[in-house]
């Protein structure tokens, strides 16, 4: 499937998955036990299952544990924080208050740790959560938070080891630094050959118009803060290395 069929209205905002094939299962039925069924842009799948192939050799057991996410989807965790249905976090990664906070100041917490629906790179396919369920203890819940992979965490090994060869397969991490939008999120890998070419294609007007169609919750204080948004929250990632 050439480059460019990503780069339309529909695909850039999660409204279809025509560009996104099934991930298959490791053999070891690790993942099998946790989410059995991820879609992944089909021009990202070779790439992360060479990373994947290198991980195990390396002994770690790379597991996704997210990658496309449809628009559906993405509004359903929105509407959820905002009406309090699922927590809000802050910058240390501990629940707010959201009964205490005005439409606009929940809009820019939950932007800390979840994009607008329409906004999330995890539309494109190309981007992938990754851990491995076999480092946690049993009955440990993964939290995706970042003191889960920094120095003395569960998943300590696996970020240095990320660190070192994620380059060579193609990928980065677009939140691996925080910088003063989206908070640090080392989890989170990016397929660069899809993921630039998005993130180009990816315009202030095209948020706009698809956040003024959304049944979603704080539309008004979203629309009157859009352009600090996409500058600060949708535009503002580390490039790759």
């Amino acid at each position: 499937m050439p480059a460019n069929t990503l780069l339309t209205t529909d695909t850039l905002t999660g409204q279809t998955q025509s560009h996104v094939i099934a991930l298959p299962a490791r053999d070891d039925n690790k993942q099998s036990a946790h989410k059995p069924l991820h879609l992944i842009h089909q021009q990202t799948l070779p790439a992360f299952q060479q990373l994947q192939a290198r991980a195990k050799q390396a002994g770690f057991n790379l597991d996704a544990v997210s990658c496309f996410r449809s628009f559906e989807q993405q509004l359903r965790i929105w509407n959820n924080k905002f009406n309090g249905i699922r927590p809000i976090l802050d910058h240390d990664s501990q629940p707010l208050d959201s009964a205490i906070l005005s439409e606009e100041q929940k809009v820019f917490a939950i932007l800390r740790w979840s994009m607008l629906p329409g906004a999330s790179r995890h539309h494109w396919g190309c981007e992938i959560d990754v851990c491995d369920y076999s480092a946690l203890p049993k009955d440990y819940q993964l939290q995706l938070i970042p003191q889960e992979y920094d120095e003395g965490g569960y998943l300590a090994a696996l970020s240095t080891w990320l660190d070192n060869n994620i380059a060579d397969c193609g990928f980065y991490r677009p939140y691996r630094q925080d910088l003063g939008g989206v908070s640090r999120e080392p989890w989170h890998l990016s397929y660069q050959p899809i993921a630039e070419p998005a993130q180009q294609a990816f315009t202030l007007a095209l948020i706009t118009d698809t956040i003024r169609d959304a049944d979603i919750q704080g539309k008004a204080a979203i629309l009157a803060n859009i352009e600090q948004i996409y500058s600060q929250y949708i535009c503002n990632v580390a490039a790759p290395n």
